[in-house]
């Protein structure tokens, strides 16, 4: 316990936590639809940065359970930090908890998906649906989600999970994936708890939802025990080019890995049980797993944000074998401290400001903080020295009230989630939900506060802010059919590469090979003749690289 205080202080005294933020709030959600004035929060989760029918306008989605009515909604950039309800489906059953969901092509007909699962309550129907799926009609432009043959709209299909009858059943977390390479997406899908414990499962969908589709459990594990499994994330933790599943349940830091060794094969590898119990301090993680590249050697990182009090993030690096994992691996990677109590939540990964270093993007709960930890572009991505921390927003200094004020709010921002220029003036958002709303203390509360990184994510904006390196800029739009944008910027003239290569590292595109001058370069990549799917582009410069991914959903 003392090694491990100790440890958390020298990170502390090393982190450059950043007092100033480059960051505005632009927009908040106050009347939560279709409830009166305010209502109730229980708004749980936020995922940001689709454009589903491709017209260019980004989108978020949002929920909330456990009041009169329960809703999924789509919101959509219609200006300049100004967003409007889209689309919106009412859970046609009562539910024990959160509603989940995730954006993707199960099917593979080019037509993007919106995937709803709940806790269904098992009364009155005994086995009612938990899994609802609502694909794009196709039409540019038009948020139009499920069939419409009928009025009102209904999903594309539904599902119960084949569970048996009046058994309690709670998936929470989701992730569209091609985890075993098959060249179809799966469904991985975490089961919070229920009456066959924690479950991990990755389903598929035969056939396609504009004609008849059925789902098939490719993978069950069942009997997970402990605390509840709020986390699983995918990725090629060990460099292998097998991808893994890594659940995380709450208990003192309980970890299960899963490799997809080929299609449709799954296999248990690792796991290790209450690794933290020794320290008193019972981490979990909610959707809080990053597996990511951060420093582009081609080898990935594993970041998880733990869940309780003392606000520490551990990491994972330079794994040869999934199944050899250790304790001794999953190392303490840094702490930060916060005004108002602990607990962090979601995290993802994103270039925030377009300068090509990533950053964690994280949702802080109890202390109303979102952080932006950012790689600082060299050194060792292990270590906290190498990177910058920042508060991106902190809803007590927003709002004017101090966490030891009486009264004060209690806000509890339980998931966030990074965008890319949803309203399209150039600047990434950061949205995040307020399961804890106190109108009664601040009238000016909210649902849903979204922020925006105050520098125009741009390759200018990057060479102003690294003139001295080569820059790789994400694609856009991404998602994307079939066309998209890549943009990159040489300090001098040089030999470049542009190339796109399947998940196989087979390559597929070929859109620079010569010398170029220095300077900011552009090319539109017409993606027409290849499947939906991840790709990755990689641009070589003078012997050196970076790469990126892109989605292409048709």
């Amino acid at each position: 316990m003392k090694k491990l205080l100790s440890l958390c202080v020298m990170l502390l005294l090393a982190l450059n936590l950043s007092a100033q933020t480059n960051y505005q709030h632009v927009w908040s959600l106050n009347q939560l639809p279709f409830q009166v004035a305010n209502a109730p929060s229980e708004m749980a989760m936020v995922k940001a940065g689709f454009d589903t029918d491709n017209d260019g306008k980004g989108e978020f989605i949002c929920s909330y359970t456990d009041l009169d009515t329960n809703h999924v909604m789509m919101y959509e950039a219609t200006g300049d930090n100004t967003y409007e309800l889209v689309w919106y489906w009412a859970l046609p059953v009562p539910v024990n908890s959160f509603a989940s969901f995730a954006v993707g092509d199960l099917d593979g007909n080019g037509l993007p998906e919106i995937i709803v699962t709940a806790a269904s309550r098992t009364s009155p129907n005994p086995n009612p649906p938990r899994l609802w799926v609502f694909e794009w009609t196709g039409v540019q432009g038009e948020n139009k989600y499920g069939s419409y043959a009928n009025v009102p709209m209904q999903p594309s299909a539904e599902w119960n999970f084949n569970v048996e009858d009046n058994l309690d059943f709670r998936p929470y977390s989701l992730i569209v994936d091609d985890i075993d390479n098959d060249g179809q997406n799966e469904l991985v899908v975490g089961v919070r708890q229920g009456g066959r414990g924690r479950e991990v499962l990755v389903v598929s969908v035969v056939g396609n939802f504009d004609g008849f589709a059925s789902f098939d459990i490719e993978y069950n594990l069942q009997g997970l025990t402990g605390g509840s499994l709020y986390c699983v994330a995918t990725g090629d933790i060990d460099n292998d080019g097998k991808k893994e599943i890594v659940a995380l349940i709450w208990n003192y830091f309980s970890i299960h890995i899963i490799k997809a060794n080929g299609p449709n094969n799954y296999e248990l590898v690792k796991s290790l049980d209450t690794l933290y119990k020794h320290t008193g301090v019972d981490y979990g993680s909610v959707d809080g797993i990053v597996i990511n590249d951060i420093d582009g050697d081609g080898k990935n990182e594993m970041y998880i944000a733990g869940t309780e009090p003392t606000n520490t993030i551990f990491v994972v690096s330079n794994l040869t074998n999934a199944a050899n994992l250790t304790a001794e691996d999953v190392k303490v990677f840094m702490t930060i401290p916060v005004n108002a109590g602990g607990k962090f939540r979601s995290m993802q990964v994103m270039d925030m400001n377009g300068n090509g270093r990533k950053s964690l993007m994280i949702a802080g709960e109890s202390n109303g903080q979102l952080y932006d930890v950012q790689y600082k572009g060299s050194g060792d991505p292990a270590l906290a020295v190498n990177w910058d921390v920042e508060v991106a927003f902190d809803l007590f200094q927003h709002s004017g009230f101090s966490p030891t004020d009486n009264p004060t709010i209690s806000p509890r921002f339980f998931y966030a989630s990074p965008a890319k220029d949803m309203d399209g003036d150039g600047k990434n958002e950061f949205i995040s939900v307020n399961y804890s709303s106190d109108f009664a203390v601040w009238p000016g509360d909210g649902y849903l506060f979204m922020v925006e990184h105050q520098t125009v994510s741009s390759i200018d904006g990057e060479v102003n802010a690294n003139p001295s390196s080569f820059v790789l800029g994400q694609n856009y739009p991404n998602p994307f059919n079939p066309i998209t944008k890549i943009e990159y910027y040489i300090p001098e003239n040089g030999l470049v590469t542009l190339n796109v290569y399947d998940i196989l590292g087979n390559l597929v595109a070929e859109l620079a090979n010569g010398t170029q001058v220095k300077g900011s370069h552009s090319v539109n990549f017409n993606a027409s003749n290849l499947a939906s799917g991840t790709y990755l582009y990689r641009l070589n410069y003078n012997g050196k690289s970076v790469s990126k991914k892109l989605l292409l959903l048709k």
